[in-house]
């Protein structure tokens, strides 16, 4: 596994920014940059790993706004 110094700083922001119910055009990237491209994966494994969690511990996690997330 990679350490954290190995990954770029705009994953872990797109993770925050779906873990406080941002949506996929917050992404202050062009998204077919590679910064985008970071941002968008950080936001898309936490929300694999919230769907994860209401599929296994209870109630849903809200769905981020202005997309068709799977949390829902």
């Amino acid at each position: 596994m990679s350490k954290r110094s190995d990954i770029p700083d705009d994953y872990y922001d797109g993770r925050e920014c779906r873990q406080n119910g941002g949506g996929k055009l917050a992404n202050p990237f062009s998204a077919i940059s590679i910064k985008g491209a970071w941002w968008l994966a950080g936001f898309n494994d936490m929300d694999m790993e919230l769907t994860h969690e209401t599929q296994t511990n209870g109630p849903a996690a809200p769905p981020a706004p202005g997309t068709s997330s799977l949390a829902a």
